[in-house]
Parts: structure tokens; sequence; C-alpha cells
């Protein structure tokens, strides 16, 4: 059987053999935190404070989670959005609120997952 792992070449990070890509090293909003902290920061974004500029680039990187999870749908991947909204709201807690980027990310995903709904209900008619 062929060898299928991927490498990976994080920045700053040694190279390792793995079977899926991960998405903190694919995904432009993530990025693994040092060695000796250990982890993932699921969202590395800082809202600019202009309301239209942060929607428009929460859109964007919506899409490029959208397209990633299309591409790797694995199961690190299904708990991955729960993820990253934990550290959208640890990012702004002391604001007491989302600003553009997270709630037009969300909007974007909800979106997506509105439109998957309505398929899977008219395919098996229905939640279970």
């Amino acid at each position: 059987m062929p060898n299928t792992s991927v490498r990976a070449d994080a920045e700053g990070m040694p190279k390792v053999n793995r079977l899926a890509p991960h998405p903190a090293d694919d995904l432009s909003f993530m990025h693994r935190k040092p060695r000796d902290v250990g982890g993932i920061c699921y969202w590395n974004i800082e809202a600019t404070g202009r309301y239209g500029a942060d929607c428009d680039n929460g859109f964007s990187l919506a899409r490029e989670y959208l397209d990633y999870v299309g591409k790797h749908p694995t199961n690190g991947n299904a708990t991955l959005l729960a993820c990253i909204v934990n550290d959208m709201m640890g990012r702004r807690r002391d604001e007491g609120k989302l600003s553009g980027v997270e709630l037009a990310f969300l909007n974007e995903v909800n979106r997506h997952a509105m439109a998957t709904a309505k398929v899977v209900v008219a395919t098996m008619g229905g939640a279970a």
C-alpha cells in the first residue's frame, strides 16, 4: 500500500508525517502555539473596528473554512467549528461582544448549514 502521509511545514515548526492535513497549518486564521505552550490557536484574527471591512473579512474566512472542511471531512474537522467559536469568544471576552469579523463568519457558516439542512430535509423527509 502506498504511503499516503502528508508533509507539513508550519512556520517555525518541524516537518511531521501525518495522514491528513491539519487545519492549523492550512487555515489562515489558525496557528500552532509555541511548543513550550502547546496546542492550537483556533482564531487569530483582530477586528479593525471598521464594521464593513470586518464583515468582508469574516465572510472570506468563513468561505476558507467551508472550503477546507468540504475538502477534508474528517472526524477531527467535525469538531473544528466548536473550537473556533470557543476561541472567538475568548478573544472578545473583554469587549463583551463579537466583532463584525466573527458575526459575518458565523452568518456565512449558518447560511451553508441552512442550505444543507434544506437538502437533507427534502431528501430524507425531515429530522430524525
